[in-house]
């Protein structure tokens, strides 16, 4: 069903996970102490998660609001965070040609940033010969 082993399959199943455990901690707390329903506790958690805020419902208690903007920062960071590295995986459905341009981009930056053995500099422009 699922290849464990796959990069994207584990950055999907972390992502899913992380997002089940916001649900699993923030629908239960809006519950309890913002004495919301179920389907509001839902609905105002994905509303804040997605920043989309349809504005109906708000925390009236101050751990209510301390709370939701925890909530709002961590779904925000967890989203950013793997929005970043999914990109890496999509490098792989590249055409050949694109992924030698992108390695190539990658050597010279490293021969800008840092110290580079010479037979790292070698294998370098022995690319940049056979990419001509």
């Amino acid at each position: 069903m699922f290849n464990l082993e796959d990069p994207v399959t584990k950055r999907f199943l972390s992502a899913a996970t992380m997002v089940l455990i916001i649900y699993c901690i923030a629908v239960p707390f809006y519950m309890m102490v913002e004495h919301m329903t179920l389907v509001d506790s839902i609905w105002f958690t994905t509303g804040s998660m997605t920043t989309a805020g349809a504005g109906n419902l708000t925390p009236q208690t101050t751990v209510g609001k301390l709370f939701t903007v925890a909530l709002l920062l961590t779904a925000v960071s967890i989203f950013f965070y793997h929005v970043t590295h999914f990109g890496q995986f999509s490098e792989r459905t590249i055409d050949p040609h694109v992924r030698k341009r992108i390695e190539m981009l990658r050597n010279l930056t490293s021969l800008q940033t840092g110290p580079v053995r010479k037979a790292e500099l070698k294998k370098i422009r022995n690319k940049m010969g056979k990419s001509k």
